[in-house]
């Protein structure tokens, strides 16, 4: 009876970890995939998020150490969690967590969970630009401002 019911809850066990190995898979294939689009920030002129990512990181290397790690951790939390919560928000805009988050302009509305992957890409796009192309800080800290992306596809 007990070896039985071990058994079944180690297979049970095994089918979670299956199923979160392949959500994780499909996540980071839609990762890729949306990565690879034009991105439809205004200003991008047709650059993928990645030649995005590769042109931000090579104009972060030529500032100062400290400036690196601004930016660095800076784009560390503002991507993985400003893009779930504004989708979240856009999804659920009467929760408790709604209620307290300060309002921005890319807080999307009426989001529906079919909608929600795109939207959380598109929110991804946003973040990255605003992190990595919006100057917050010119006068106080200079040399830590970044120059602006080449928005040329031939890369």
């Amino acid at each position: 009876m007990i070896r039985s019911l071990f058994s079944a809850l180690g297979l049970f066990i095994r089918a979670i970890l299956a199923l979160i190995l392949i959500v994780g898979l499909v996540f980071v294939a839609f990762a890729g995939y949306k990565g690879l689009q034009p991105m439809q920030q205004e200003g991008a002129n047709g650059m993928t998020y990645w030649q995005f990512m590769r042109d931000r990181i090579s104009a972060i290397r030529e500032l100062p150490a400290k400036c690196q790690q601004m930016h660095f951790t800076g784009y560390l939390i503002a991507v993985p969690v400003y893009p779930v919560l504004y989708t979240y928000v856009g999804m659920f805009p009467d929760s408790f967590l709604a209620r307290h988050t300060q309002p921005h302009p890319a807080i999307p509305e009426d989001v529906r969970l079919a909608d929600a992957p795109a939207t959380w890409w598109s929110l991804v796009e946003i973040v990255s630009w605003d992190a990595w192309v919006t100057p917050h800080v010119p006068q106080i800290m200079p040399e830590c401002n970044l120059k602006p992306p080449e928005t040329t596809t031939t890369k």
